[in-house]
């Protein structure tokens, strides 16, 4: 009798389990806003130490914003509220198309810095930091 009921209590300790896994509490906002706001810290902090600039050292100013944007990516991947999170992908998308345009001004200045399309740069800034106000805003309200 005790190996019958066996089966039937691990079940039911599973079920129980999963039920109560599912009513975990949720990351509050204010949380998230937090991780985001020491993400962002550490972000704005790697590109004002960057070693190097796009007109006299491209390969490492392309190298170190590459650093600062996977750890920001990396560093905001816990943030769980909707509301934040929306927020926060929005701003890791234009942080990496960004970096995309800043490889590509690199490459052109480490060939001609006359070449380097600075309208594509500074609008793929401009969205960047659109969207870190984004952030901002969300957090604020």
């Amino acid at each position: 009798m005790t190996s019958r009921t066996a089966p039937l209590a691990l079940a039911l300790t599973l079920v129980v389990g999963a039920a109560l896994a599912s009513c975990a509490p949720s990351q509050s906002k204010s949380d998230a806003c937090d991780i985001f706001s020491s993400a962002d810290l550490a972000l704005v902090d790697a590109i004002t130490s960057s070693s190097g600039s796009l007109i006299d050292d491209p390969a490492t100013a392309r190298d170190d914003l590459d650093d600062a944007v996977s750890t920001f990516e990396k560093d905001v991947s816990s943030i769980s509220h909707p509301e934040v999170k929306t927020s926060v992908d929005a701003m890791t998308d234009a942080l990496k198309d960004f970096n995309s345009q800043f490889g590509d001004a690199a490459e052109a200045a480490a060939e001609n810095p006359e070449s380097v399309d600075n309208q594509a740069l500074s609008e793929s800034l401009n969205a960047a930091e659109k969207a870190e106000a984004g952030v901002v805003t969300a957090c604020n309200s």
